[in-house]
Protein backbone atom coordinates (compact mmCIF):
# COMPACT_ATOMS: atom_id res chain seq x y z
CA UNK A 1 0.00 0.00 0.00
CA UNK A 2 1.49 3.21 -1.05
CA UNK A 3 1.60 5.82 1.98
CA UNK A 4 3.44 8.78 0.10
CA UNK A 5 3.81 10.48 -2.78
CA UNK A 6 7.50 10.97 -2.53
CA UNK A 7 9.39 11.23 0.77
CA UNK A 8 10.38 14.62 2.46
CA UNK A 9 8.46 16.79 -0.59
CA UNK A 10 5.24 18.48 -0.11
CA UNK A 11 2.97 17.55 0.37
CA UNK A 12 2.73 13.82 1.84
CA UNK A 13 0.05 11.64 2.60
CA UNK A 14 -1.85 8.51 2.37
CA UNK A 15 -5.36 7.90 0.09
CA UNK A 16 -7.79 8.22 2.80
CA UNK A 17 -11.17 7.44 2.30
CA UNK A 18 -11.52 11.35 2.29
CA UNK A 19 -9.29 14.07 0.36
CA UNK A 20 -9.31 17.31 2.87
CA UNK A 21 -10.20 20.55 0.35
CA UNK A 22 -9.40 23.58 0.46
CA UNK A 23 -12.84 24.61 0.26
CA UNK A 24 -13.62 22.62 3.35
CA UNK A 25 -10.86 24.64 5.05
CA UNK A 26 -11.90 27.92 3.88
CA UNK A 27 -15.74 27.01 4.72
CA UNK A 28 -15.34 25.34 8.07
CA UNK A 29 -16.51 22.21 7.06
CA UNK A 30 -17.71 20.38 10.12
CA UNK A 31 -18.02 17.02 9.52
CA UNK A 32 -19.71 14.10 11.47
CA UNK A 33 -16.66 12.19 12.30
CA UNK A 34 -14.09 15.31 13.10
CA UNK A 35 -11.32 14.25 15.61
CA UNK A 36 -9.75 17.66 15.43
CA UNK A 37 -10.51 21.23 14.89
CA UNK A 38 -8.12 24.39 14.12
CA UNK A 39 -7.68 28.08 12.89
CA UNK A 40 -4.76 27.96 11.49
CA UNK A 41 -4.03 29.70 8.10
CA UNK A 42 -3.44 28.13 4.79
CA UNK A 43 0.29 28.49 4.14
CA UNK A 44 1.95 27.58 1.07
CA UNK A 45 6.04 27.73 0.96
CA UNK A 46 6.85 26.36 -2.94
CA UNK A 47 5.10 29.26 -4.88
CA UNK A 48 7.14 31.51 -7.21
CA UNK A 49 5.75 34.42 -6.37
CA UNK A 50 6.81 33.66 -2.60
CA UNK A 51 4.90 32.42 0.63
CA UNK A 52 1.59 32.74 0.19
CA UNK A 53 -0.44 32.98 4.19
CA UNK A 54 -4.16 32.86 3.45
CA UNK A 55 -5.52 33.89 6.99
CA UNK A 56 -8.72 33.65 8.38
CA UNK A 57 -11.18 35.41 10.98
CA UNK A 58 -10.89 35.37 14.87
CA UNK A 59 -14.16 33.25 14.81
CA UNK A 60 -12.95 30.49 12.22
CA UNK A 61 -12.47 27.38 12.95
CA UNK A 62 -12.00 24.17 10.43
CA UNK A 63 -12.05 20.64 11.04
CA UNK A 64 -9.85 16.85 10.14
CA UNK A 65 -12.31 14.55 9.43
CA UNK A 66 -10.78 10.86 10.59
CA UNK A 67 -11.70 9.34 7.24
CA UNK A 68 -9.02 11.77 6.00
CA UNK A 69 -6.48 9.98 8.59
CA UNK A 70 -7.59 6.35 7.70
CA UNK A 71 -6.06 4.91 4.19
CA UNK A 72 -8.03 2.94 1.90
CA UNK A 73 -6.89 -0.83 2.36
CA UNK A 74 -5.79 -0.78 5.64
CA UNK A 75 -7.93 -1.70 9.13
CA UNK A 76 -5.49 -0.48 11.72
CA UNK A 77 -3.69 2.50 10.63
CA UNK A 78 -4.41 5.97 11.47
CA UNK A 79 -2.60 9.01 9.84
CA UNK A 80 -1.68 12.20 11.42
CA UNK A 81 -0.17 15.02 10.35
CA UNK A 82 1.30 15.72 7.25
CA UNK A 83 0.40 12.30 6.28
CA UNK A 84 -3.39 12.54 6.72
CA UNK A 85 -5.16 12.70 2.91
CA UNK A 86 -5.86 16.44 1.89
CA UNK A 87 -4.79 18.81 -1.09
CA UNK A 88 -1.70 20.98 -0.75
CA UNK A 89 -3.50 24.11 0.97
CA UNK A 90 -5.80 21.93 2.88
CA UNK A 91 -2.81 19.92 4.37
CA UNK A 92 -0.82 23.33 4.99
CA UNK A 93 -3.19 24.52 7.58
CA UNK A 94 -3.80 21.34 9.16
CA UNK A 95 0.06 19.75 9.65
CA UNK A 96 1.15 22.24 12.49
CA UNK A 97 2.01 21.23 15.76
CA UNK A 98 -1.43 22.00 18.07
CA UNK A 99 -3.63 19.85 15.09
CA UNK A 100 -0.83 17.18 15.04
CA UNK A 101 -1.56 16.55 18.46
CA UNK A 102 -5.23 16.93 18.05
CA UNK A 103 -4.97 14.23 15.35
CA UNK A 104 -2.96 11.94 17.57
CA UNK A 105 -5.09 11.98 20.34
CA UNK A 106 -8.27 11.34 17.70
CA UNK A 107 -6.43 8.59 16.09
CA UNK A 108 -5.22 6.99 19.51
CA UNK A 109 -9.02 7.26 20.90
CA UNK A 110 -10.36 5.34 16.84
CA UNK A 111 -7.78 2.85 17.53
CA UNK A 112 -9.04 2.57 21.06
CA UNK A 113 -12.16 2.21 20.18
CA UNK A 114 -11.73 -0.08 17.07
CA UNK A 115 -9.84 -2.77 19.15
CA UNK A 116 -9.39 -5.64 16.79
CA UNK A 117 -11.97 -4.52 14.59
CA UNK A 118 -11.60 -2.05 11.85
CA UNK A 119 -11.03 1.56 12.64
CA UNK A 120 -13.56 2.39 9.62
CA UNK A 121 -16.06 0.48 11.59
CA UNK A 122 -15.43 2.64 14.63
CA UNK A 123 -18.88 3.92 16.66
CA UNK A 124 -18.84 7.42 15.69
CA UNK A 125 -21.20 8.86 19.09
CA UNK A 126 -18.34 7.04 21.59
CA UNK A 127 -15.36 8.40 19.69
CA UNK A 128 -17.07 11.80 19.61
CA UNK A 129 -17.97 12.01 23.70
CA UNK A 130 -14.34 11.00 24.23
CA UNK A 131 -12.90 13.77 21.82
CA UNK A 132 -15.53 16.83 23.06
CA UNK A 133 -12.37 18.86 24.62
CA UNK A 134 -10.92 18.50 21.21
CA UNK A 135 -13.43 19.46 18.69
CA UNK A 136 -16.33 21.48 20.38
CA UNK A 137 -16.54 24.23 20.63
CA UNK A 138 -19.32 27.31 22.08
CA UNK A 139 -18.96 31.12 20.81
CA UNK A 140 -16.50 31.83 23.16
CA UNK A 141 -14.27 29.53 21.28
CA UNK A 142 -14.00 26.96 24.01
CA UNK A 143 -14.96 23.22 24.32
Amino acid sequence: MPTAIRAGARPAGSKGRHQLTTDQVRHGTRFEDAVARTAWPIELHDRSDGYVWEMFGPDHVHYVPLRAMTPLGAVNLVAAGRCVDGDAAALSSVRVMGPCAAMGAGAAHALDLAGQGSVHDVDLDRLRDRLTANVARNEHGRP
